[in-house]
């Protein structure tokens, strides 16, 4: 499958940035999906974009999708002028450092759809003056956008070209979306996908993201979204994004081997 392969960094927290950067060019990933907060403290103790970028480069580690802006919503009570001074920081984080997206996490609470509609569209015309379009995400935790089905509802009501989403495939199984439904998303409105399993042994509504597991580890049928993917013709990045508190105590270096050894097996045919 004509897949990229990509090292989301939370995976191998608490690693510093250059650490994880060799980590994921050492394990053979063909990307990297930086978190901005990460970059923004390594500049904080002294380091700079262009040594960053200089890095990435050199471990030739594509930059498919950076993580991640919020508070960006006038439809909840955010977007101040402070809150969108943070969203223009990490526009220009993303800039500098060659991410093609950024992620743009939804709302945590209910919602008016079209006025979240109207601040995407806003937040899409301010990142594509960076040069880097804000892709909507969902979480399968959160009470209203926390389903593919209602993120691809809030796309339509943008109607605006550069509109994307991030698709995932733990929060699909943490919010209820209908296996079927990424079938009917066009693969150009997909940013990425994160890539994740989740454990049988906590009900889907208990589950947490310090729950989540190495593909193949868990219950959820990755090889045949893998096979729904390449149906719609997707052929961009899955990140392996991981919050596991038992990872993160591992060496860095061999959680990425690991979680690129899981990944390509995530995606033979006999595994789901």
């Amino acid at each position: 499958m004509n897949f990229m392969l990509c090292l989301n960094t939370a995976t191998i927290q608490p690693a510093s940035l250059p650490e994880k950067i060799q980590a994921a060019a050492a394990a053979g990933y063909q990307a990297i999906e930086l978190w901005a907060p990460d970059v923004l403290e390594h500049l904080a103790q002294g380091g700079s974009l262009e040594q960053l970028r200089r890095m990435v480069d050199e471990a030739g580690l594509a930059r498919p999708s950076m993580i991640h802006l919020k508070d960006w919503w006038s439809c909840a009570g955010a977007g101040s002028s402070q809150d969108w001074d943070e969203v223009r920081r990490r526009l220009e984080v993303a800039a500098a450092l060659g991410a093609r997206h950024i992620v743009a996490g939804p709302p945590h609470q209910h919602v008016d759809l079209d006025r979240l509609a109207e601040d995407y569209h806003r937040l899409l015309e301010v990142s594509l003056q960076y040069g880097v379009p804000a892709s909507l995400e969902y979480l399968g935790f959160v009470p209203q956008i926390n389903r593919l089905e209602v993120a691809w509802d809030v796309l339509q009501r943008t109607d605006h070209p550069a509109a994307t989403l991030v698709v995932d495939t733990w929060h699909n199984f943490r919010g209820g979306t209908d296996p079927g439904m990424l079938e009917k998303i066009p693969a150009e409105k997909i940013s990425i996908v994160h890539w994740n399993d989740a454990p049988a042994q906590v009900p889907r509504e208990q589950q947490t993201d310090n729950d989540r597991v190495m593909p193949t580890d868990g219950i959820l049928p990755l090889a045949q979204v893998a096979r729904q993917l390449q149906r719609i013709g997707y052929q961009g990045a899955l990140s392996l994004e991981l919050f596991h508190p038992e990872y993160w105590k591992q060496d860095p270096h061999e959680v990425a081997r690991l979680g690129l050894q899981k990944m390509k097996a995530s995606l033979e045919p006999g595994q789901g």
